[in-house]
């Protein structure tokens, strides 16, 4: 379980570092001209990453319990 935690955390501050560039470079958090390039890989990261941490949280806790 510990790569699911290391995994899902680097995707989330992949994410992170993304919407930081695509700020820097156009001085908006949304760009609706450019949604299918950053935005797209911003959401799906950081769904992603959120749910293996959450799915990672939600499975060390159901083993602990039995």
């Amino acid at each position: 379980m510990e790569k699911t935690r290391i995994i899902g955390t680097a995707l989330i501050i992949i994410s992170l570092l993304i919407i930081l560039h695509h700020y820097i470079l156009s001085q908006k958090i949304v760009d609706l001209n450019d949604i299918l390039h950053h935005e797209f890989f911003e959401a799906v990261f950081l769904t992603a990453g959120i749910t293996l941490l959450l799915s990672n949280r939600y499975n060390k806790n159901r083993s602990e319990q039995t």
